[in-house]
């Protein structure tokens, strides 16, 4: 990345996203969301749970939350990709994550809360 762009985003919400929040989101709890025969999600769970926050940081709908990720290089460096090529992700990937994350909250009310433990 240029210096001057390097700068920019070092100052943006992104680098303060990246740095406070992405960082911090522990993947630890999510296992429990897949069968142990099947095996690990095929997409990294902290990615999945940084898209919710920030759609939700900046009142997107689904379809900007998917431009943006494929787009919009201040969410890739929010979410520690610094590579052009990035990540490609299926909207139904995103879709069951919610899913099995909602599922797993009604099936057990008594767990700790895996979003925000």
């Amino acid at each position: 990345m240029h210096p001057r762009n390097r700068e920019i985003f070092d100052k943006s919400w992104a680098q303060l996203f990246y740095e406070y929040v992405f960082c911090r989101i522990d993947e630890k709890p999510f296992p429990v969301l897949y069968d142990p025969v099947m095996g690990k999600p095929n997409f990294p769970v902290n990615i999945l749970i940084a898209l919710e926050y920030i759609k939700h940081m900046k009142h997107w709908t689904d379809e900007d939350l998917f431009e943006v990720f494929r787009f919009n290089s201040q969410v890739s460096y929010a979410l520690g990709i610094r590579t052009v090529v990035g990540l490609n992700m299926a909207e139904r990937t995103l879709y069951y994550f919610r899913e099995r994350v909602y599922c797993y909250c009604m099936e057990n009310p008594d767990a700790e809360d895996i979003l925000f433990s």
